[in-house]
């Protein structure tokens, strides 16, 4: 994809591999390092979500105090044992909580949620046949222990190719938050 110069992300992800796989898809897509800022998340301090939560407000605040910039939002957290419209709502809910209007549809403001968490993805993009709900083979749903070590840059490779793929209508077997993933993925306007 084309890079993007001059368009500055801003990433609020709740962990470490949220984080690499965050960094490394939009670095995938285009996007250079300097135009990237990670918020600081929370290392074993309370909740993930609220934070995320919390975070998420304060960030469209400062996206939207900055109308004609180049600027973008990308939000990184696990649906856990939540539904993803659930998790959805939940952000949606912070939003209307602190009297922050709706995301619109035209705003580069991007949600990623994983169902469990982020190594589910990373599992399927890695050619390890999971599905979200741990049906396939009777196992856990949870396989956040179970993604070890992975190559960041090589999924950020795979995630791309099947955004792509899906972005020009080519019928791709994926899991269902993935899939909302790449439809998310198109607010970035590439």
């Amino acid at each position: 994809m084309a890079k993007k110069r001059g368009v500055r992300i801003t990433i609020v992800v709740e962990d470490e591999a949220l984080e690499r796989f965050t960094r490394n898809v939009l670095m995938a897509i285009g996007f250079s390092r300097h135009e990237l800022t990670v918020s600081p998340y929370p290392v074993g301090r309370g909740s993930a979500k609220d934070w995320v939560d919390q975070q998420y407000v304060a960030e469209v605040r400062k996206l939207r105090a900055r109308p004609g910039e180049n600027v973008g939002l990308v939000v990184g957290t696990d649906a856990d044992e939540l539904t993803l419209p659930a998790r959805h709502s939940r952000l949606a809910e912070s939003l209307t909580r602190a009297a922050v209007a709706a995301r619109k549809t035209d705003e580069r403001i991007v949600l990623w949620i994983p169902k469990w968490n982020v190594e589910t993805w990373i599992l399927w993009l890695t050619g390890d046949m999971h599905d979200e709900n741990g049906v396939l083979r009777g196992e856990d749903k949870n396989y956040k222990h179970q993604a070890k070590n992975p190559d960041f840059a090589a999924v950020a490779g795979q995630f791309i190719d099947q955004y792509r793929a899906i972005r020009d209508g080519k019928p791709v077997p994926t899991l269902p938050s993935l899939n909302a993933a790449y439809v998310e993925t198109q607010r970035l306007k590439l």
